[in-house]
């Protein structure tokens, strides 16, 4: 195997996982994992994860999205929290970090790229997502991921985010964007999510923004 043949196959879709070069070249465990590190340190290769690597900059045709690759750092997991209040232009401030829910214990990787934390969530919990961008045809594969939607991101932040959502804490998020919220499907999720924390604070939340519907 050589570089030269690993960047033709992944050039344009640079986030790979150890296993799919095993299944390409006929060469032995120890004789590929020797390679790839050589080339980790050559810069030639970002390590994000055990097993799971992005060519370097200048190698690669196409840039996967960070939701994509968050997606895939740690499975099951869905883009969700503050990462996805940007994304939706819910929050007036950057966010730097890449956020996401799984199924899995709660974990935290930096990376050459950045920042990804996973917080855990039961797995009755564990709905109310989609694959984003949707009916786009030109999105290449490792762009598109998933994504929570605006009502479970208001939901995943209230119960996972630690004390009470109170009408103050929830002004200072300074929300805006609202008219991509449905209140109704907020109340919706909000009773199958079956938190009396949730509950408290979804009821604040509409107070403040949709007090026509409460």
């Amino acid at each position: 195997m050589k570089f030269d043949e690993l960047v033709e196959l992944f050039k344009d879709r640079p986030f790979f996982e150890s296993g799919e070069v095993h299944l390409i070249f006929d060469e032995s465990t120890e004789q590929i994992e020797a390679r790839l590190s050589r080339w980790v340190h050559k810069g030639k290769l970002l390590k994000l994860r055990h097993k799971r690597y992005l060519l370097g900059k200048k190698y690669r045709h196409a840039e996967p999205s960070r939701g994509y690759i968050s997606n895939f750092l740690y499975r099951p997991s869905y883009v969700s929290l503050r990462t996805s209040l940007r994304i939706y232009d819910m929050i007036p401030e950057a966010v730097y970090i890449n956020e996401s829910v799984t199924l899995r214990k709660t974990a935290e990787w930096e990376t050459d790229i950045g920042v990804f934390k996973y917080y855990s969530i039961k797995n009755e919990r564990f709905w109310g997502y989609r694959m984003y961008p949707e009916r786009d045809e030109r999105t290449l594969a490792q762009q598109k991921f998933l994504l929570a939607l605006p009502e479970k991101v208001l939901l995943d932040l209230f119960y996972l985010m630690k004390g009470e959502w109170s009408k103050d804490r929830i002004k200072e998020m300074r929300f805006q964007n609202m008219q991509i919220v449905k209140p109704e499907r907020l109340k919706e999720f909000e009773k199958r999510f079956k938190s009396p924390k949730v509950t408290r604070a979804t009821n604040n939340f509409l107070s403040l923004f949709f007090k026509e519907e409460v």
